[in-house]
């Protein structure tokens, strides 16, 4: 089957799980030997909240890393315009769309904020919106030409 689009978007992430660990350990070190002082010191439960800091720290991280294993996929084919919103490859939300009257804009919210959205016949859904405002720029002129694509083929047939 021929696609004139079929990207997926995910969120951005500067941490790798290795990443992690190096951080940890790069906590823990200075952590436990701050606690460990304050413990022969005789301040024994700073020690206990060094621990605490430390693992909250971490859940933290895991939190982030949950929240983003969530994806879109858009996929264009010759019928339809189809969003997938994934998580680890099952989906939770898919939306159909009939391409023909698609408008894909980039709507300023706030000086420094914006959102791409695509809307047909009233509806209006919201991409990428993990996304900073470049990439969204950059999703928005992909979704657009593989929109230009598809109407340019089905103008001529």
């Amino acid at each position: 089957m021929k696609y004139y689009l079929n990207i997926k978007i995910y969120p951005n992430q500067s941490l790798t799980p290795k990443g992690l660990l190096l951080l940890m350990f790069i906590i823990i070190i200075p952590a436990s030997f701050i606690g460990i002082t304050f413990y022969i010191l005789g301040a024994w439960p700073v020690l206990g909240f060094m621990g605490l800091e430390v693992l909250l720290i971490y859940i933290a991280f895991k939190v982030i890393f949950y929240k983003n294993k969530f994806y879109e996929h858009i996929i264009l084919d010759k019928e339809k315009l189809n969003i997938h919103f994934k998580k680890q490859n099952k989906i939770i939300k898919k939306i159909e769309l009939e391409p023909t009257w698609l408008k894909v804009n980039i709507e300023k919210i706030y000086e420094s904020e914006d959102m791409l959205t695509i809307s047909s016949h009233g509806k209006k859904i919201i991409l990428a919106n993990f996304l900073i405002p470049e990439e969204r720029a950059k999703v928005a002129k992909m979704i657009r030409y593989g929109l230009s694509q598809w109407k340019n083929q089905h103008s001529i047939n």
